[in-house]
């Protein structure tokens, strides 16, 4: 027994300065972690603390499956996104909207559907529209919005656009083409968007 421990100390003696320099190098990382976890702990509490890492990995995973569907990036449709709330949205109507925009510009391309009449009000080419990312897209269709000073003119393009997600979304692209792009860029620049690769990654593992 005695033989045991005195191997195990010699052991331990040997690799003290190999442990000791990796704890070395962890101890940023590691007060860095805790730090956060202390600010968000603080907010949500212990307990709320690992619902709040599960909730935002299933946002990311949504937001990825999201955009999947609707034919555009993660860092566009999040920019989107915070452009909604900030006028006043709700993050559901505007995936919505911007998924039924994104079949009818289509089916306008094609000259069918029904916003195919809107979009020709609005002075702009369906087919060039069409072949647009949708974050640049809806740059200029709210470029074109602002030209419209009605605004019953301005609820029935809409509706014809984006169906009855619509009237929610006149308020975002009254801001203009202008408007709409300083809140992607401001969206971008806070960080609060997410690459196409990361969001993946999230996706694949949840």
């Amino acid at each position: 027994m005695a033989e045991n421990v005195n191997i195990t100390i010699k052991a331990f003696d040997k690799t003290k300065k190999g442990f000791g320099s990796v704890a070395s190098g962890l101890k940023k990382v590691t007060g860095a972690v805790f730090s956060m976890r202390t600010a968000l702990v603080g907010a949500a509490g212990l307990a709320g603390f690992g619902l709040l890492v599960k909730s935002s990995l299933s946002a990311t995973d949504s937001l990825a499956k999201t955009a999947s569907k609707i034919g555009t990036t993660t860092e566009a449709l999040g920019a989107l996104r915070y452009a909604a709330e900030l006028t006043g949205v709700a993050t559901t109507t505007m995936d919505m909207a911007l998924q039924r925009f994104t079949r009818r510009t289509a089916e306008a391309a094609q000259g069918m559907g029904e916003a195919k009449g809107a979009i020709r009000e609005l002075g702009l080419n369906a087919q060039a529209l069409n072949r647009m990312p949708l974050d640049k897209r809806m740059i200029v269709l709210a470029d074109a919005f602002s030209g419209v000073k009605s605004e019953s003119d301005r609820l029935r393009l809409a509706f014809k656009l984006f169906d009855s997600e619509g009237a929610a979304l006149v308020n975002t692209l009254s801001q203009g083409g202008d408007g709409l792009r300083e809140m992607l860029g401001e969206a971008r620049m806070l960080g609060l968007t997410m690459s196409s690769s990361a969001a993946k990654g999230v996706e694949d593992t949840v």
